[in-house]
């Protein structure tokens, strides 16, 4: 996908800003995906379509066939006319499949799982020796939560 956004750049003639501001996109955001720190989203690639209609999406997605659409001209006939309400004429079948895409993520609709643990009280015993004693002592959870606990004494 990198390679393929590069082309873009460098086929349409655009700095990365402007490519940037061209599909609605930060800036930042254009940075990343060029340096290598992140891929693409859905979104993002959306928006590159969206902005250059005449690059194919087959060679976007996938890197497949030419980089543009070239517009084919072909005399309707009766077998290629699209269905109306009233001549009668059957959907044209298409062969081809769609296919998932290297970005498409699968989702389940399940609530996550939350594990508690309890806390574990242990009671410490001091020597009597020790002449300090202690003031208060914080927990802190990983949920970035604490307790604090301030003697009485």
């Amino acid at each position: 996908m990198l390679d393929r956004i590069k082309r873009i750049l460098k086929e349409k003639r655009l700095q990365p800003s402007t490519f940037a501001d061209k599909i609605q996109v930060s800036r930042g955001t254009i940075s990343h995906i060029l340096n290598g720190r992140n891929n693409p989203n859905k979104d993002t690639i959306e928006k590159i379509q969206k902005a250059f209609p005449d690059i194919s999406p087959e060679w976007l997605w996938f890197g497949e066939g030419s980089m543009y659409i070239r517009e084919q001209f072909i005399k309707p006939d009766s077998s290629t006319l699209e269905p109306d309400l009233f001549s009668g004429n059957k959907p044209i079948e298409s062969s081809v499949k769609p296919r998932e895409s290297e970005y498409s993520q699968k989702t389940e609709d399940k609530t996550p799982e939350i594990k508690t643990n309890k806390p574990v009280i242990q009671e410490v015993n001091l020597s009597t020796n020790i002449s300090k004693k202690i003031d208060q002592i914080i927990i802190y959870f990983s949920d970035k939560t604490f307790m604090t606990f301030i003697s009485k004494d």
